[in-house]
């Protein structure tokens, strides 16, 4: 297993900085490669000429180059114009040119998205699971549908859509259109944070679902209690109870040669499992995961109380820029150790 980079959360200064600099960057921090959310950021165009370049420089650093492709929910695509242009209007065909660059640079586990973070809006309209205009499972099987469109391409080229566990879809979703599509068009982009969003504890999901997780975004967490449930505040890799040990182990099993990206940065997610509203559209919740979660939160609390960590208040209120390099940097070191540690390391 490799350590590399997500770079848009304050990695980079600018987003399309030229890649050689950016490989160089990731390279001299110890990163063994990096993650990018569409192939725009290397070629705005999708130049071959200018990905084959890119291909060249990584693979004489010695790192690999892994993409998104955005948004795959018709619902929410009108949402990234950058890549509606691809296509000229075509959303498809702009999906299609962006499977077929990555694959120019050896970039076949691809991570697709149902949704993103609405800031602004305030409750459960933050992201599209708690939509009135369209129900979630309306989102869901429309997806399925443009992912069965997509298969084709993804077939020519040998690439796969990894869709992220992100914080608005569950595993056992995920895991259903895996099965209606196919595994090797659709697979898994796993995210050990955002599990917890929709009340999933990350070890069950990793062993659930393990056989088709092709990519994962690491991330950590405490859990505390609110009036409504449970809240969700990030920590940097090994500063909170994500038990990264267990989900590297179940993983192996299956996929020894998995990309672990460094994402980090700050926020809070409610888990509202007190309120029939918020459990009501979570029609798979496990009463078992659930009760992890709970105990998990005990432990958080025990040691907020003994000042083992910080008063999630505080923590949040500190800046995170002061402190991003410090994170991202003891994120790395801790997963390398860990994947050093088990045997893991290529």
């Amino acid at each position: 297993m490799k350590v590399g980079i997500e770079l848009h959360h304050g990695y980079l200064e600018d987003e399309y900085m030229p890649i050689g600099q950016v490989l160089e960057k990731a390279k001299k921090d110890g990163y063994e490669g990096v993650y990018y959310k569409s192939p725009i950021y290397v070629s705005k165009t999708l130049d071959a000429g200018e990905l084959k370049e890119a291909a060249a420089c990584a693979a004489e650093l010695g790192l690999y180059v892994d993409f998104g492709i955005g948004r795959v929910n018709p619902f929410n695509t009108s949402e990234s114009p950058e890549i509606w242009l691809l296509g000229g209007g075509d959303y498809k065909l702009a999906v299609e040119k962006q499977i077929q660059a990555a694959a120019l640079l050896g970039a076949k586990e691809l991570i697709g998205v149902t949704a993103g973070w609405r800031g602004g809006h305030s409750g459960y309209f933050v992201n599209d699971r708690f939509r009135t205009d369209v129900t979630w499972e309306e989102q869901l099987e429309a997806t399925t549908r443009f992912l069965k469109r997509l298969a084709p391409v993804l077939r020519d080229t040998g690439s796969r859509i990894n869709l992220e566990t992100h914080e608005e879809i569950t595993s056992y979703e995920v895991l259903r259109m895996i099965e209606e599509v196919g595994e090797d068009a659709l697979g898994i982009a796993f995210d050990t944070a955002n599990v917890f969003a929709r009340a999933e504890d990350p070890v069950a999901v990793a062993r659930r679902a393990a056989p088709y997780i092709h990519q994962m975004h690491a991330k950590d967490v405490i859990l505390y209690f609110s009036e409504n449930g449970l809240v969700r505040q990030l920590k940097a890799s090994g500063q909170g109870v994500v038990d990264y040990r267990a989900i590297f182990a179940e993983i192996a099993k299956f996929n020894p040669s998995l990309h672990v990206q460094v994402e980090d940065h700050k926020g809070l997610m409610h888990m509202d499992i007190y309120r029939e509203e918020w459990r009501t559209v979570h029609p798979d919740l496990s009463l078992s995961e659930v009760a992890e979660l709970v105990r998990l939160a005990t432990v958080c609390e025990r040691r907020i109380a003994a000042g083992e960590l910080m008063a999630p208040d505080a923590y949040e209120a500190l800046s995170y820029w002061d402190e991003m390099d410090e994170r991202l940097d003891s994120s790395r070191q801790y997963l390398q150790h860990t994947l050093r540690d088990m045997g893991l390391t290529s």
